[in-house]
């Protein structure tokens, strides 16, 4: 048995596999490159680092001990099939920054008002979630090459708007969030995690400033 949980990355999910016994992360970073889906449509884009990252849905599954990479992905891919809803491009991406950056169904739908909001202004999203996805799960690993040049391609502080590809798999709640946003969360545009453990949302630069300094910023 293996459970992948809701926001694990490709990385994550290909050294879990290693470590269970079911197949290497190299053979499995292999097949993922290489594998092309027939019931639904991933992008290949030179600009992702991981082609199937977003896809590994996160769940339990029963696998056999040293087996074929290509059939496990097989297996993690029609599960995707069957219980993701097919989102499109952009929402997966969308969905995989909220995963990353809200604990709770309540607080990913106002997380994803604020990306919807800073979108439709054409700012740009300045999550954090990007920047550690660069550092701890692509640059850490020998077998992409040239890491780099992902930063520019993934850090929000850098890019005009979203990403380059999803940076985990979200589960159904982040999915959900990334299509249906918050209600009245008009004109917000700043977020971040406070040291009472929860979220603070704010609608300009000075009143987002105030707020971390009266609860600071808990990493």
């Amino acid at each position: 048995m293996v459970t992948i949980p809701e926001g694990y990355t490709f990385y994550q999910v290909a050294a879990l596999l290693e470590t269970k016994g079911v197949c290497s992360a190299q053979a499995f970073y292999a097949a993922a490159q290489s594998y092309s889906v027939n019931s639904f449509t991933v992008r290949s884009d030179p600009n992702r680092c991981y082609k199937m990252e977003g896809y590994l849905f996160p769940d339990t599954y029963e696998f056999f001990r040293n087996a074929q990479a290509k059939d496990v992905l097989v297996k993690i891919l029609n599960n995707y099939y069957q219980k993701s809803g097919l989102p499109g491009d952009d929402t997966l991406i969308l969905a995989s920054l909220i995963e990353r950056e809200a604990r709770s169904a309540e607080h990913q739908a106002k997380v994803s008002a604020v990306f919807h909001n800073r979108l439709a202004k054409g700012m740009k999203l300045e999550a954090d979630c990007t920047i550690l996805y660069v550092e701890q799960h692509i640059k850490p690993n020998a077998l992409v090459s040239d890491p780099g040049r992902f930063a520019a391609l993934y850090n929000t502080y850098k890019c005009a708007a979203l990403p380059a590809g999803p940076i985990c798999s979200p589960g159904r709640a982040a999915i959900a969030a990334a299509k249906n946003p918050a209600a009245g969360m008009e004109g917000y545009y700043y977020y971040f995690f406070g040291n009472d453990n929860t979220n603070h949302y704010s609608k300009t630069l000075e009143e987002h400033e105030a707020q971390m300094q009266q609860y600071g910023v808990q990493y």
